[in-house]
């Protein structure tokens, strides 16, 4: 797997970056992009994820290192395929707007870098959004990004695949963001809505984004799993209310039955997160692993704030073949 507990980390990657607030300030990279997200309590150790598709710094790949205001905020590069933009810890400019502003806010700055790179949010694949206190103001965040996407014609052309959790940030915004973006050279080169055979869409209850998403190369293919909890078949409820263990089973079928629709399996994993809503959940998490003989290793874990009150797990994963 793809990531690192504590320090052994590569410096190298656009990476996910959790710990205490003083963990994360002493760590925080200034060279590439990255989300610097924090918490309280010092339950799990400090952990680093990286964004294992972005390239190295080899001469033909163009790679460039985007700023706004005057911070690393996206990595831009090329290859026979397409070109590509990676963003991670994108803020709103004025951190004192109220919440809702902020979060319309950092759509139009992520549409800016994306036009620094030659894309529009039609070439977005996949977007990540660490939103704090996400459970007080989710209806609002997503008001805000369904009159972005509106704006811009998102739902016509390509809903991405997204992560929105509850988690705060080391700059105190109310939000931070990224994305993977892509914008095909050559034929046969295109990325692809995945729906999930087990649960409905999310915009069945007016939630912008898709359940996955896969990017296809003539030599590859990436699969996105969205941000994904415990949903009833069909529906836009929760499963199983108060219990751990089954919604953690309900969630993994769930995700299971997307990466099959497309012909991937868990051994296809190449990055995943658990996003867990108290520490006290991981034991049931690591039970579930050991019970289908995964490694402990199969997925980052950190404690943060799923969107509603009644989930206790999410996971995102990526699979690639």
């Amino acid at each position: 797997m793809c990531y690192t507990a504590g320090m052994n980390s590569s410096a190298d990657k656009v990476s996910f970056l959790w710990g205490t607030p003083d963990e994360v300030a002493a760590r925080a990279r200034t060279g590439l992009p990255t989300f610097r997200l924090c918490r309280e309590g010092g339950a799990f150790p400090p952990v680093v994820q990286a964004l294992d598709f972005t390239p190295s710094a080899s001469p033909d790949s163009g790679v460039r290192v985007l700023t706004r205001s005057g911070r690393p905020t996206a990595v831009t590069w090329s290859d026979d395929d397409a070109d590509y933009c990676l963003q991670a810890g994108v803020l709103p400019p004025d951190l004192a707007a109220p919440r809702g502003e902020q979060a319309a806010a950092v759509f139009r700055e992520m549409e800016g870098v994306l036009a620094e790179a030659g894309m529009t949010f039609a070439n977005v694949v996949r977007t990540w959004l660490y939103i704090d206190d996400v459970c007080d103001w989710y209806g609002e965040f997503n008001a805000a990004r369904s009159a972005f996407f509106e704006s811009r014609d998102v739902f016509n052309t390509f809903l991405p695949a997204s992560t929105g959790i509850g988690c705060a940030n080391l700059d105190g915004a109310a939000i931070t963001a990224g994305a993977f973006s892509m914008k095909p050279k050559r034929e046969g080169v295109r990325a692809e809505i995945v729906e999930s055979p087990l649960q409905a869409p999310a915009m069945a209850y007016k939630s912008s984004f898709s359940r996955a998403a896969e990017w296809i190369t003539p030599s590859k293919r990436r699969l996105f799993v969205s941000g994904t909890a415990s949903i009833q078949p069909n529906s836009h409820e929760v499963a199983f209310v108060g219990d751990i263990e089954k919604q953690i089973d309900c969630t993994m079928n769930a995700v299971l039955a997307i990466l099959e629709s497309k012909g991937y399996g868990w051994k296809d994993t190449v990055r995943s997160i658990v996003y867990l809503k108290r520490p006290e959940f991981l034991s049931a998490w690591r039970a579930w692993l050991a019970a289908r003989d995964l490694p402990v290793t199969f997925a980052a874990e950190t404690v943060c704030d799923v969107c509603r009150d009644e989930w206790l797990f999410e996971i995102e994963l990526d699979a690639q073949r």
